[in-house]
């Protein structure tokens, strides 16, 4: 009997040592799944070659969307091709109305539209395979100045 309770232990404890989380490996090998099945579905424009293409999951009021960019774009001319890849209405170009804006969790990428995807990426702000919002900012209205 005390075999067989000390064989018990033995297993348990391998079953505990298992059932913990690897955070460094676990997370990073995630993150690899995820991309490879964004890149599986991703939609974009054909004429970006391999080399220059960085992949997201969207987040939209149409769902879920993989898209793909070119790293050579900037934020903003990203956001308009990622509103057109996930069919949303897109009014940036008009004075006060509410902006449309691309988060990683609570970051607003809109506030660096003139910077290059490619240097988010380099200053791993952005990762290729991130998840990202695109949604309305109401913060973003731009009034017309009186004279």
């Amino acid at each position: 009997m005390p075999e067989t309770s000390k064989l018990v232990r033995k297993i348990q404890e391998k079953a505990v040592q298992l059932s913990r989380p690897m955070v460094g490996k676990s997370s990073k090998m995630s993150a690899k799944v995820q991309l490879m099945k964004i890149k599986q579905k991703a939609i974009g424009l054909n004429n970006i070659r391999q080399e220059e293409k960085v992949f997201f999951l969207v987040k939209s009021e149409k769902g879920d969307i993989p898209v793909f960019v070119s790293k050579y774009r900037s934020v903003g001319k990203a956001v308009d091709s990622i509103a057109s890849l996930c069919n949303v209405v897109n009014n940036n170009h008009k004075l006060n109305v509410p902006k449309l804006c691309l988060f990683k969790e609570d970051t607003n990428l809109y506030d660096r539209t003139g910077a290059k995807i490619m240097e988010l990426v380099e200053s791993e702000l952005l990762h290729s395979g991130d998840t990202l919002s695109l949604k309305l900012n109401i913060f973003y209205i731009v009034a017309i100045p009186s004279a």
